[in-house]
């Protein structure tokens, strides 16, 4: 994959940052980030006792970074899903796809 401009890096960490529980998708075609996606899950009612999520410290946020440009860099048709709970994101999931040109009725 080519590399990913700051700013938008810079756009995914502050769509990262706004949500609370949900995901976020990044989709990339021949090795070229495409779309990102935002999915967030809104409660009907307010839960009592759950805590605001921490802000990001600066060695955070370039861990969160760097590992993203990490998982995309080798992705060249796919998707990363970064899941987020209670405004921590708890993992990565990756789903790679491959393409075969060279087949007979493909």
């Amino acid at each position: 994959m080519k590399d990913i401009p700051a700013e938008v890096l810079h756009y995914i960490l502050e769509v990262l940052r706004g949500v609370y529980f949900g995901e976020v998708v990044l989709v990339a075609q021949n090795g070229v980030l495409i779309q990102v996606e935002r999915t967030e899950k809104m409660r009907v009612h307010p839960w009592q006792g759950v805590p605001k999520p921490q802000v990001w410290s600066p060695v955070m946020e370039e861990n969160i970074r760097k590992l993203i440009e990490r998982e995309l860099k080798s992705l060249y048709y796919g998707r990363i899903t970064i899941i987020v709970k209670q405004g921590e994101i708890t993992h990565f999931d990756r789903l790679e796809k491959q393409r075969f040109m060279d087949g007979d009725g493909i």
